[in-house]
């Protein structure tokens, strides 16, 4: 997949990009409004229409504003699991308040880790947010690290998964 960006828009108009970005390369090309996107697909001579209706947003600039149920997919995954995590706001911030974890082969959750976390900041270090759940592999297990932003650098928090309990749970620090 690739990171198209948006071409054209001002400094200042709140979206970030100074000069154009090149789009060439792009399948998508959308027209971002109020309620969703419209726009069109391509791949070689095939383009398809494309409609995609704003169901939820996430602001974390100035005050921070959450519009509907924030649910970020991560690009950590396993052999047999995805995580998605659930964003909220609460007095300290805003943050992600549990983890999913959804079977691939059944796309339903069957585990969610909350987080006991009073400075709200369970997913909220890395700039891409997608990237706040991270996978590593020791020895035979697959460690899912959730990132924690505090204390300069953040901090994470593992979870393993047991055969014997068919679920994720917190590693020992």
């Amino acid at each position: 997949m690739r990171d198209c960006g948006r071409q054209g828009i001002r400094p200042g108009a709140g979206h970030g990009f100074e000069t154009p970005v090149d789009t060439s390369g792009c399948p998508f090309s959308l027209d971002i409004g109020e309620s969703g996107a419209t726009g069109t697909w391509s791949k070689g001579a095939d383009k398809h229409p494309v409609t995609l209706k704003k169901v939820a947003s996430l602001d974390d600039t100035g005050d921070g504003k959450i519009d509907g149920t924030v649910e970020i997919p991560f690009w950590a995954q396993t052999d047999t699991d995805r995580f998605s995590g659930i964003y909220a706001k609460t007095e300290a911030g805003i943050c992600m308040r549990k983890l999913q974890v959804i079977g691939k082969r059944s796309k339903k959750v069957y585990q969610e880790i909350e987080f006991d976390d009073d400075n709200c900041d369970a997913g909220m270090l890395m700039t891409p947010i997608y990237m706040n759940v991270q996978k590593q592999t020791e020895k035979i297990a697959e460690i899912i690290s959730v990132n924690f932003r505090g204390g300069g650098a953040g901090y994470t928090m593992d979870y393993v998964f047991s055969l014997k309990t068919k679920k994720y749970h917190q590693l020992a620090n």
